[in-house]
């Protein structure tokens, strides 16, 4: 019949560290340690070991740090692999 030849098995190991990303639409004053984040897309300034925690984290800085009426000025796009930047 068909001799086919097996594939060898390749997996990419898992991301050992993670960046959350942020689109931001005005320009705004995050802490006295990050700046200034201006339009467009920018990452976050911490680096977690699993996703599960970048996650997190940035839904306690979205939650319980930025103020109410700031909240428009940005949304949270999710946490990469760092070194990977999210896709337009």
């Amino acid at each position: 019949m068909l001799d086919l030849e097996e594939r060898p098995l390749t997996r990419t190991p898992p991301a050992k560290s993670w960046r959350n990303w942020y689109r931001v639409y005005k320009r705004m004053g995050v802490t006295r340690n990050v700046g200034v984040w201006n339009p467009g897309v920018r990452p976050g300034p911490n680096i977690f070991p699993s996703k599960e925690m970048a996650e997190q984290k940035a839904h306690e800085f979205i939650n319980l740090r930025v103020f109410p009426h700031a909240r428009s000025w940005f949304d949270y796009m999710g946490a990469w692999p760092e070194g990977e930047e999210p896709g337009e």
